[in-house]
């Protein structure tokens, strides 16, 4: 081998022993990136992609100038961070090298992200700092330790679904019992028995249960020997008024030297319903009383003011549309012996006509 071809195969193997030799940074400041593959490179700028991703080093003017940003790694020192890779959330890195892509999306836009714990970022009203709104069927706080409703009775359904949160043997697991009266399966399809004359009662509570004109609540007719509403017994009719004269048993008393004198046989009744009054037919006490009437029943009284105040008083009840009885009372207040020998008295009046 002569010199001279000797030290043109030295002059050419020279710069890659060189390369080999070097460190890094060296080779780093000898190559380009230029997107060319040149003499101190194994691959085309492999020197600007140090985490062997394929990807080059965003922080470097030339790569920047070479290559577009679907190309550039924004971090070269990770080789799990660049443009090729999916993010990740909530990992607090821009896996994909854009910035656009958020580590921590906030799909409801109420301020937190799954990363703060929003269990349901598709709800504005659900997330971390929400207060739990009971019986909406929501986990609003995202806390499954607070409960959307509250299980009074421990049967294990809240009363958000609980018909009856106070009876344990009332829940949706509950089996109809029939004729209880309770919606055992809080189901209101679920009868609680057959409703056979469809009146609207079931037959546990039907007098009649073929008859759809006789249930609980029904108009009674008075006087046609029908029980209608299921109450046990037939409406009497009854006078249309209360009106006219009554006889009744005697009765007599007299005192204060006969200043007063109680003598009747009868009174007479005017009934403005609810409005009643009886008038005494005889004598000159005790005049008229008047009330109110409820129902059958009357309640009245008249007082004759003076030193010695005299307070009457007749209740009582239509007993029939004939009859009626009640209780008088006669009393006497004074003082310093007004009243003379006038004192509390009472007597049953028995009235017909």
């Amino acid at each position: 081998m002569t010199r001279t071809l000797f030290l043109v195969l030295l002059a050419a193997l020279l710069p890659p022993l060189l390369a080999a030799c070097g460190s890094e940074s060296t080779l780093r400041d000898s190559a380009h990136c230029d997107g060319v593959l040149n003499t101190v490179e194994t691959t085309v700028d492999d020197a600007f992609d140090a985490d062997g991703d394929g990807y080059f080093d965003a922080e470097e003017q030339d790569c920047q100038e070479t290559y577009g940003p679907e190309q550039l790694d924004c971090d070269d020192d990770d080789p799990d961070v660049n443009p090729g890779v999916v993010e990740t959330t909530c990992n607090d890195l821009d896996d994909d090298c854009d910035e656009e892509t958020v580590d921590a999306p906030d799909g409801d836009a109420d301020g937190a992200s799954p990363c703060d714990g929003d269990c349901d970022d598709s709800n504005a009203d659900v997330g971390p700092d929400q207060e739990e709104v009971e019986c909406d069927g929501l986990d609003n706080d995202c806390d499954e330790d607070t409960p959307d409703g509250v299980d009074e009775d421990g049967d294990g359904y809240e009363d958000c679904e609980d018909c009856d949160d106070d009876n344990p043997d009332v829940n949706p697991a509950g089996v109809e019992t029939e004729c209880n009266g309770l919606d055992d399966d809080c189901n209101e399809l679920t009868p609680d028995g057959e409703d056979f004359d469809n009146d609207g009662t079931i037959h546990c509570f039907d007098c009649d249960d073929a008859d759809p004109l006789r249930y609980p609540g029904a108009t009674e007719v008075c006087d046609d020997g029908i029980d209608q509403d299921c109450d046990g017994e037939d409406l009497s009719c009854g006078p249309d008024t209360w009106d006219g004269v009554w006889d009744t048993n005697q009765v007599t008393f007299s005192c204060a030297m006969g200043s007063v004198d109680i003598s009747f046989a009868s009174v007479s009744v005017v009934d403005t319903n609810p409005s009643i009054s009886f008038t005494f037919l005889g004598g000159t006490q005790p005049g008229t009383t008047s009330g109110t009437l409820t129902g059958d029943s009357f309640s009245t009284s008249y007082s004759i003011p003076g030193l010695c105040t005299e307070n009457y008083s007749l209740n009582g009840s239509f007993t029939s549309p004939t009859t009626f009885t009640g209780t008088l009372v006669a009393d006497f207040l004074g003082g310093m012996g007004a009243c003379w020998d006038c004192a509390y008295q009472s007597w049953t009046v028995d009235g017909s006509r």
